[in-house]
């Protein structure tokens, strides 16, 4: 049997004490926090918190024969069954030789992680500014007169950076953002119609994640963070109100990955079914504002599911570039960002280039990288709270909004004419090559302006025409 070897050596650490999930957790996430330290070698005072583990059978084994061997057995309270893997409970106060007796030494199991949740596993958007009351803010005032009239287009900074045209954007072809986040309010002035509300997850009824899409999926009753990257994927364009998003044809399909309080995410597996749902959900692109400490094979084998094989061709996901400066003075990345090396997938940098030229690069940047730049402050968003509209404004730099930005870049350049004949390896390949760069940050920055170049084509010219017509051939 495998597991993380943070995990193994908990486990070897514990003799007769119990096992406890949060600080098995902590072990796993190894040094982003001094927290994290604290907790892994000092038990806190309260009772331990029961062990939960995503368990994987030997190679040959079905899911469900797993599943039905760990129902049998006596020291396991509940199994669910997902993809791939298995998830199975355990009773608070079982014995940590009998935990080990399941999980460790079986010859039914291949490989167990916990199925981790907590502080550390975040939005990773900072928190929003207060309207400022002494000035009209834009989402308060009319209809423009010219197109489009939405009537802060002129305060999204970020669209005149990433070279955005309201033309090409209102000729775009729909395309799917999977918003793997808190919800979308389906009933926000600015989204409805752009929002799948007929989605029905696979996950079961009882699973955390189905919970979840159940009570926030649509509503607009829980944590705000979806409904705000929403707006600026796919918020519609010229009905007169509040912004417009990068995407504004595009729909936008809400898995709900995160608790109602504070923004904090789900567990590991709720997070992997997630991916899983988006894909059953026709997905183009998958937009996760999401941070977590620690590499799940959950996560990581959905992730290929979704961007390897023939899902390289089919779709992109799109993370946060997040890091943390470690206890000895080193920068850790978090995933998933970790994975933008990955051919399908995208890590948005979040920056703020006003005040700075950004001009064609000397060289083509390399997309293996998978990092870029995007508007990540003083973002315009539409929300469910903080304002009398259901708009507010971001504060400092978040990687959440890069994310959503460059989620809508690819909707729109793949929704482009004839670059939706396109492949997802292609349209990632298209979006570095004619990125921009600037003497002041070390990453391409994502632009858009390119596509205006269309124009002069013919709608009937395949993908290959269209990228030697844009020089990236």
């Amino acid at each position: 049997m495998r597991a993380p070897p943070a995990i193994t050596t908990y486990f070897d650490s514990l003799g007769a004490k119990p096992f406890d999930q949060r600080a098995a957790c902590a072990r796993w996430a190894g040094t982003f926090s001094k927290r994290h330290r604290r907790l892994a070698d000092h038990a806190p005072d309260t009772p331990p918190v029961a062990a939960r583990f995503i368990v994987y059978p030997v190679k040959g084994t079905p899911v469900r024969q797993l599943a039905e061997w760990l129902a049998e057995h006596g020291n396991v309270r509940e199994v669910e069954i997902a993809e791939t893997f298995v998830i199975a409970s355990f009773p608070r106060r079982m014995a940590t030789h009998k935990l080990r007796d399941v999980l460790l030494t079986s010859t039914a199991v291949d490989y167990v992680e916990p199925d981790c949740d907590g502080p550390d596993f975040l939005t990773t958007s900072a928190e929003l500014s207060a309207p400022d009351n002494a000035t009209l803010s834009c989402w308060q005032r009319s209809a423009r007169a010219a197109f489009p009239n939405d009537p802060c287009i002129e305060e999204l900074w970020g669209h005149t950076k990433i070279g955005w045209d309201s033309m090409v954007a209102a000729r775009s072809i729909p395309r799917v953002v999977a918003v793997l986040d808190s919800g979308i309010d389906a009933r926000h002035e600015d989204l409805v119609s752009g929002v799948m509300v007929s989605f029905e997850s696979r996950a079961p009824r009882r699973s955390q994640g189905a919970q979840l899409d159940a009570r926030c999926a649509t509503s607009g009753r829980c944590y705000p963070h979806g409904t705000e990257m929403a707006g600026t994927i796919a918020g519609r364009m010229d009905n007169g109100i509040g912004v417009a998003g990068v995407a504004p044809n595009s729909q936008l399909l809400p898995i709900v990955i995160s608790r109602v309080e504070h923004g904090a995410l789900g567990r590991l597996s709720t997070i992997a079914r997630g991916i899983h749902s988006a894909l059953s959900g026709g997905a183009d692109v998958i937009n996760i504002s999401a941070k977590w400490p620690v590499d799940s094979r959950a996560i990581s084998e959905a992730i290929v599911a979704a961007v390897g094989g023939d899902g390289a061709r089919r779709r992109l996901i799109v993370t946060g570039y997040a890091t943390s400066l470690d206890t000895d003075d080193s920068v850790r990345e978090y995933f998933p960002s970790q994975y933008r090396c990955l051919p399908g997938v995208l890590a948005a940098v979040p920056a703020d280039m006003r005040g700075h030229d950004l001009f064609n690069p000397k060289g083509r940047p390399d997309p293996d990288d998978g990092r870029i730049q995007a508007p990540g402050v003083d973002i315009v968003v539409t929300t469910t709270e903080n304002s009398e509209r259901g708009y507010a404004l971001s504060g400092a730099a978040g990687a959440s909004s890069a994310a959503a930005y460059v989620s809508g870049a690819v909707a729109l350049v793949w929704g482009s004419p004839p670059l939706d004949k396109c492949d997802a390896q292609q349209i990632k390949r298209l979006l570095f090559c004619r990125s921009k760069s600037s003497d002041s940050t070390r990453y391409p920055w994502i632009h858009v302006d390119f596509l205006r170049e269309l124009s002069s084509l013919d709608r009937s010219a395949d993908c290959h025409a269209a990228m030697e017509a844009l020089g990236c051939e």
